[in-house]
């Protein structure tokens, strides 16, 4: 009786990733038409259990700002809630000195298949636009908010330049492990790349554009 239960349980384990991984088709498709403006995600090109993702923020006190972050899939997804962590620095009360943004607030269970992925990042996107300090995970930003809402809206200016900033790097160098080479790693055209760019596109011309 141990031994067959020992197999079952070997066999369940062994099932385990392919099941995992139907969930997160399932999840990404679900994702795809649920997506929250402005939010981009991809899976990693070396692991379907990390996503990279972008935030563009366009009004409020990180109004123009371009967030990287990574969602990591936990191995007993979807029975255990995913994590976040942004690459771009962002100074908030629910983001970790580390970056790790505090999920247990809005999420503090998951639920399989009534919590979605597409429910943590339109939560993610709403961080942006809601400075809330209750359970705070980062008390050197709480304290600004109670402090001095403009010491924090400098701070938060100075995120919004740093992600302008690494959005528009061009040196293969600065590319980090975390990035993985995904698609989000891009660098600027030259005005007479752009120029060409506009000419095909007014002439009606379908050449594809050059790789950047």
């Amino acid at each position: 009786m141990n031994n067959s239960n020992s197999a079952s349980e070997t066999k369940h384990s062994e099932l385990q990733p392919f099941f995992r991984d139907h969930e997160l088709f399932a999840e990404y498709k679900l994702l795809c038409n649920n997506v929250p403006s402005g939010v981009y995600v991809v899976p990693s090109f070396k692991s379907l259990q990390v996503w990279h993702g972008m935030i563009f923020i366009k009004i409020g006190m990180f109004a123009d700002g371009c967030f990287k972050f990574n969602l990591y899939i936990p191995d007993n997804f979807p029975y255990a809630r995913p994590s976040l962590r942004f690459i771009t620095p962002v100074f908030h009360p629910q983001v970790k000195p580390t970056g790790e943004l505090n999920l247990a607030k809005a999420f503090p269970t998951w639920t399989p298949r009534k919590d979605r992925i597409w429910h943590l990042l339109r939560y993610t996107k709403r961080c942006f636009f809601s400075i809330n300090t209750f359970d705070s995970t980062n008390p050197v930003a709480a304290e600004a908010v109670h402090k001095s809402i403009d010491t924090f809206r400098s701070q938060a200016k100075l995120c919004v330049e740093k992600s302008i900033k690494l959005f528009n790097k061009t040196e293969e160098s600065d590319i980090t492990p975390a990035d993985d080479g995904n698609v989000f790693n891009v660098k600027p055209l030259a005005s007479q790349e752009l120029e060409k760019i506009k000419e095909k596109l007014l002439s009606g011309v379908k050449t594809p554009f050059p790789s950047v």
